[in-house]
């Protein structure tokens, strides 16, 4: 399914987006009923239960559908992915989208191509910091050609 193209012709052929799609809303509905928080943000008579955050890595096809799933079951959602690109679509679902300060990544045909070791270690620093605060972390980063990387 990796050979087949990206654009518009292609599109009834395209079952990766579909599936990554179904993916993405699957993976916010097992890691909320496995989560053991509820998402929203509510005011009880008892007092105010705060809202669950997520993170997310990619946001490609799965990740945006994960960032929409996740925001309108109320959670507070960051997205990180190393195309800067991914910004615009992130912020206009809701979500907040985490960079790398002062490295470009190179793409090529909409997918990442695989960063250096300094972009990954600056990368990492960044995610720790979000990570201790989050309650549910999603994965959905792909490369192209590769296995998808693992935290």
């Amino acid at each position: 399914m990796d050979a087949v193209p990206r654009i518009s012709r292609a599109q009834k052929m395209d079952a990766l987006s579909s599936q990554a799609n179904l993916a993405g809303y699957k993976a916010v509905i097992l890691g909320a009923a496995a989560l053991g928080k509820i998402f929203p943000l509510l005011m009880t008579a008892a007092g105010t239960i705060t809202p669950a955050k997520v993170l997310i890595f990619g946001a490609g096809v799965a990740g945006l559908q994960a960032l929409a799933t996740a925001k309108r079951l109320g959670a507070v959602v960051e997205v990180t992915d190393v195309r800067p690109e991914t910004k615009e679509q992130v912020e206009s679902l809701g979500g907040r989208f985490l960079t790398v300060e002062g490295e470009g990544v190179q793409t090529e045909g909409g997918y990442a191509k695989e960063v250096s070791e300094e972009y990954l270690r600056k990368q990492k620093a960044m995610i720790e910091k979000h990570i201790q605060e989050t309650d549910l972390v999603i994965t959905t980063a792909q490369v192209i050609g590769k296995k998808a990387p693992i935290w």
